[in-house]
């Protein structure tokens, strides 16, 4: 058995076509003056979201719009009215692409609740046959529960292996090593550590980042969405600018918006 712990890295998210956004605002009639601005904005989909809550209104310039005789034209003031009046449905243009690694089973049993706006591309145990038992121990677990529940993970991991090197796999076809490697996947813990894809909409990230960084939530499922949390924070700044986090006495941190809102 190793020891490891979760980890989560950003590797993808939805990026704009600015020669696309240029004949788009031209087609729409905004002047060249109004169109500037988007020609600077960031390349993220936090510029995407933003076009499209704009649309709605016509508010890309006064003059479009008869109706429209004020625009917000700082996207901190703009976003920061979009999510007091709850407009959800724009964030849903902008996806986030993660890979969480050394998760485990626990973990992604968890995630899997969250089904709307996502999508999950998993480690599949059926075609790999891990070449290590890779697990986290919780640190909530006083010294002697840690090294009882490694026993129990090691004990786990010898039958296992007991089990793997009585086949004969150079002598096997894929198909076949394929039913044997789920076969015995059975008898290795929840907990084994595993890596998975997992992409989000901005909606449903600032509800999954609330709902499971919240105290009460699951402890490894909290550290993986802390990190989450850090990065949109970091990298969405304006999406997420209502968004304020309270360490937690295991380190881990919980996030909770102050824009309450149905975003």
């Amino acid at each position: 058995m190793r020891a490891t712990k979760p980890i989560v890295i950003k590797i993808g998210e939805t990026r704009i076509d600015r020669e696309g956004i240029k004949q788009m605002l031209a087609a729409l009639g905004v002047s060249k003056e109004g169109s500037t601005r988007f020609e600077k904005a960031p390349d993220t989909g936090e510029t995407l979201i933003e076009l499209a809550g704009r649309i709605c209104y016509e508010s890309f310039e006064i003059g479009l719009n008869p109706n429209v005789t004020k625009i917000r034209l700082d996207p901190k003031d703009y976003f920061e009215n979009l999510l007091r009046k709850g407009d959800g449905s724009v964030a849903e243009h902008g996806l986030v692409n993660f890979v969480m690694i050394g998760v485990s089973r626990v973990m992604t049993h968890e995630l899997v609740r969250h089904r709307v706006g996502v999508a999950v591309s998993q480690e599949s145990l059926r075609y790999v046959r891990p070449k290590e038992v890779n697990f986290w121990i919780p640190d909530e677990l006083s010294p002697k529960q840690a090294e009882a529940m490694r026993a129990a993970v090691e004990q786990s991991e010898e039958a296992y292996r007991a089990l793997e090197g009585s086949i004969p796999w150079d002598k096997m076809t894929m198909d076949e090593k394929k039913r044997l490697t789920s076969a015995l996947r059975r008898i290795l813990p929840d907990g084994l550590a595993t890596n998975v894809i997992w992409s989000a909409n901005h909606r449903t990230l600032r509800w999954v980042i609330e709902m499971r960084t919240d105290p009460a939530a699951e402890v490894e499922i909290r550290m993986v969405f802390d990190q989450v949390a850090q990065i949109c924070k970091r990298d969405y700044p304006n999406i997420y600018q209502d968004f304020q986090r309270k360490e937690l006495p295991d380190g881990t941190g919980s996030w909770r918006p102050t824009l309450r809102s149905k975003v």
